[in-house]
């Protein structure tokens, strides 16, 4: 059976947790520094998560590591054109390693979305914020499959229906069971994110001709043919408005005769969609353990581990 842990984090600038065990249990993440300890080493824990597009975060005290899906990317949304276009694909990565006893899991979070000017725009219940491209959009973000493959993406459940963020397999996923990795190698997890643009319904443009005649005897014919064609609304925000022009213009001749002309035409106006908000994930991660008696938790302590 296995149990997750709790463990003492003193933040630092390294990234690897060690427990050491004596005559009680302690843990602790740190750079390795030397220090006087018990002979018999059970545990060292460490945890990163990496984007393509973004430097590597580290865990250096058990705290939450942030990545952030930038808005230029929830942009390209504005890309799929055609007939089910393919989702927009941003992948990312999990990486850490526990050694002896522990293991490690964790869990992922879409928590705000995030302006060019900083402000924050909480996303706990998973539905972004309106007059944005990801409102108009469906994201789910899920584990890869085998060698990373992103192109089979899971259906939802009901019970997330209505939502623009769909995170599926982010509540106390496993990096590494306990006690199942004696040489202390990285383990990683690639994860990804699709996002697809809300379609609206295709429009329906009705084409119908007519035609008749009459033969040189007389008789006449006639027919009937109707089509229609299928017109796609391509994506884009709700317009700020139309923005309507007029001119006039007034002349005299050279035999002195006046002459006058006006126009008048309009365009409609879209906001700017490179001022999309980033949105940010918290990956949380918690040390488990084989030890039936030592508690869940990630700021709690270890006891007797041993």
């Amino acid at each position: 059976m296995r149990l997750r842990t709790g463990s003492v984090f003193a933040v630092a600038a390294g990234v690897a947790l060690c427990v050491f065990v004596g005559a009680g249990a302690n843990a602790m993440w740190s750079t390795g520094a030397s220090t006087s300890v018990p002979p018999m080493q059970v545990g060292r824990v460490q945890f990163s998560a990496q984007s393509d597009d973004d430097a590597r975060s580290f865990s250096t005290g058990g705290e939450a590591i942030d990545l952030r899906i930038p808005g230029k990317v929830i942009g390209r949304v504005l890309d799929q054109v055609g007939r089910d276009p393919e989702p927009v694909i941003w992948r990312f990565s999990v990486a850490g390693a526990a050694l002896g006893i522990t293991g490690l899991d964790y869990d992922v979070h879409a928590t705000a979305q995030i302006a060019r000017n900083g402000d924050r725009t909480a996303l706990a219940d998973g539905t972004a914020t309106g007059g944005t491209l990801l409102a108009n959009s469906t994201m789910t973000i899920y584990p890869a499959s085998v060698n990373g493959d992103c192109s089979s993406v899971p259906d939802v459940p009901a019970d997330q229906d209505g939502r623009n963020v769909r995170i599926v397999g982010g509540d106390g996923a496993t990096l590494q069971e306990p006690d199942a990795n004696p040489s202390g190698a990285t383990v990683t997890t690639e994860w990804c994110s699709a996002i697809t643009w809300n379609r609206s319904p295709d429009g329906r443009y009705v084409n119908q001709v007519s035609a008749f005649g009459t033969g040189d005897n007389g008789e006449e014919r006639s027919a009937l043919d109707v089509w229609s064609a299928a017109v796609a609304f391509p994506p884009s925000l709700d317009p700020l408005g139309a923005y309507r022009n007029s001119a006039e213009a007034e002349a005299v001749g050279e035999d002195g005769s006046p002459s006058r002309d006006d126009d008048t035409w309009a365009a409609r106006v879209f906001p700017d969609p490179s001022k999309e908000p980033d949105l940010e994930l918290e990956l949380d991660p918690t040390v488990t353990n084989v030890n039936p008696s030592v508690p869940t938790g990630d700021h709690a302590d270890v006891g007797d581990a041993h």
